[in-house]
């Protein structure tokens, strides 16, 4: 169910009157509680909260009706109170207020100064009374004590609803209730529950919920989505422990900072992470050299194999110095300030000495900060920069750089540029499509204009098995019809995809067409995709031993 249905859901919930229960499951750790505290705060703030009053309870170890009973009224609030945590004062508000509305009578007069105790033993037995039109709460039913019946929580509920007109929140996780839970649950839901969501938020939406948008967070977001966390808990321990960081790396290079976020968040969820596609912790540490899959003296297991694919597409990530320090802080929760400053600075020489006086700022700045007669310079480091870091250089300085070659009347050399920049990009739709984009208007150049429409165009047409490939990268989602193309394929053509292939899209391919088989489950179509992967990939391991050992990281053996 989309996130947006569900705050919309919630968001009605809190807006009317009339008595009602919904459900809210979900897996561990999604964040279904932590969605429903921020839509309700949210909705507190708009003052879109119809009810009064509100209680949240939890009912790890409860093990009486009694006492959950005691509990909602224990931790009820007023609305204005909602998004703080009940204190003692708020409970003798609620105390003294009950004593009022019981009258001499019935309940002796409470003062708000009256001890706890007293007032304890003397609301005890009429404190569920006062629970009329209220919000309330009940989460963690699959962790309800041992002594309580599911059957017997969903009775109250009704009777909080139909008898006390409130309205009532139950918050679980079904894959964890037990069986006997499990079968009330589903027996009792249709008469109790009047409306089911499924939480189960993507990582966009989990990056939504958690994160604010502020730059560090949105790093954080890209590599959280990178790696599909859909686990709020998790997502929140990243941002705690990188707010760790950030403070102590402002100093250098941006790359660095870059690089403990991009680790931290990987780490972090390997780590924490309870699921089978999760890569062991200490495999991922240990995981040194990009060229690790390489080792002859490792046999890796299925499961290694698609952790390793993991790992390649997350930039070929292999641990230095510098990550092992940001592990050290994912283990025990707090940083080695020394040590991590002392690979800080290593880190950062590296990165200072990396930047090539090729790249395209760099180009610029011989263009914009002298007088100096040097035009076949500027041309060579504007040509360059071109061939090393088009995938980092937008369509508006592509635009820019080929009228300043026209201006200098080096037309030749403008077409060259762009060509070889629709070459690197050619797999980036979205971006060759001017009429849709916030670039509209903004090219000026007739020929990158007519250029980036012609390859626009092309994708509307046959799709070749590379194109396919693309187009399953950017989604991760294969329809029934790119699936019947990879299956239609013949092994001659995996041949020349992969051999035409030079740099991370080799590995990218490659794993993407062999992940159906590690998966499981496949379907004909799949199976062929990946025996015909496979009998490519033995094809060019026999062409010589360095192709072997090449293809040996991805699990194939050639005989």
């Amino acid at each position: 169910m989309s996130i947006d249905i569900i705050e919309s859901q919630i968001g009605r919930f809190l807006a009317s009157e009339a008595p009602e229960v919904m459900s809210i499951k979900g897996g561990w750790g999604v964040g279904k509680t932590y969605a429903w505290n921020k839509y309700l705060t949210q909705a507190k703030n708009q003052k879109k909260i119809v009810l009064r009053k509100y209680s949240y309870v939890s009912l790890f170890g409860i093990n009486s009706l009694e006492d959950l009973k005691f509990s909602i009224f224990e931790n009820m609030v007023t609305d204005d109170s909602i998004g703080r945590r009940p204190t003692v004062e708020s409970f003798k508000a609620s105390t003294t207020k009950l004593s009022r509305e019981f009258g001499k009578k019935t309940l002796p007069i409470l003062s708000a100064n009256s001890p706890l105790i007293h007032s304890h033993s003397m609301i005890d037995s009429l404190s569920f009374l006062a629970l009329e039109k209220t919000i309330i709460c009940v989460d963690d039913f699959e962790r309800k004590g041992n002594n309580i019946e599911a059957q017997d929580i969903l009775g109250l509920i009704t009777q909080l609803k139909e008898q006390k007109k409130c309205k009532v929140i139950l918050i679980l996780n079904d894959e964890s209730l037990s069986e006997d839970s499990s079968i009330d649950y589903i027996k009792l839901r249709e008469k109790v529950i009047d409306t089911e969501l499924r939480f189960a938020p993507t990582a966009e939406d989990c990056v939504a919920i958690a994160l604010n948008g502020e730059k560090n967070a949105r790093q954080l977001g890209s590599h959280i989505t990178k790696l599909g966390i859909n686990n709020i808990r998790i997502i929140k321990k990243i941002e705690k422990l990188s707010a760790l960081l950030v403070p102590l790396l402002k100093k250098y290079d941006d790359q660095v900072l870059s690089q403990a976020l991009r680790t931290v968040t990987l780490l972090t969820w390997c780590y924490y992470g309870q699921t089978n596609d999760t890569p062991e912790y200490n495999f991922v540490i240990s995981r040194n050299s990009a060229f690790g899959d390489l080792d002859d003296e490792v046999t890796l297991s299925t499961q290694q194999q698609s952790w390793c694919a993991v790992l390649r597409s997350y930039d070929n990530f292999a641990t230095d110095e510098f990550d092992l320090q940001i592990a050290k802080l994912v283990e025990n929760g707090y940083v080695d300030e020394k040590e991590l400053q002392k690979q800080a600075i290593s880190l950062d020489e590296k990165v200072l000495a990396a930047y090539s006086e090729d790249s395209f700022q760099e180009a610029w700045k011989k263009f914009n900060e002298s007088f100096d007669q040097n035009d076949q310079d500027v041309i060579s480091c504007l040509s360059s920069s071109f061939k090393n870091n088009a995938k980092y250089i937008s369509p508006i300085n592509l635009d820019g750089t080929v009228r300043l070659l026209r201006y200098l009347g080096k037309d030749r050399m403008a077409t060259k540029i762009i060509h070889l920049y629709i070459d690197k990009r050619s797999a980036e739709t979205d971006l060759f499509n001017l009429d849709d984009s916030a670039l509209s208007g903004e090219i000026k150049d007739r020929e990158v204009i007519v250029a980036f429409k012609k390859k626009y165009d092309s994708f509307s047409g046959t799709l070749s098995l590379q194109e396919v490939c693309d187009r399953l990268l950017e989604c991760d989602n294969c329809s029934d019809e790119e699936e019947a193309r990879l299956s239609q394929a013949t092994v001659k053509e995996y041949i020349q995809l992969f051999k035409a292939q030079k740099g991370r899209k080799l590995s990218q391919y490659i794993d993407l067409c062999l992940k159906f088989h590690r998966l499981g489950g496949t379907t004909e179509n799949q199976e062929l995709i990946s025996d015909k992967t496979t009998e490519a990939l033995q094809v060019i391991g026999r062409e010589s031993k360095l192709n072997a050992s090449r293809v040996r990281r991805f699990g194939i053996k050639v005989e």
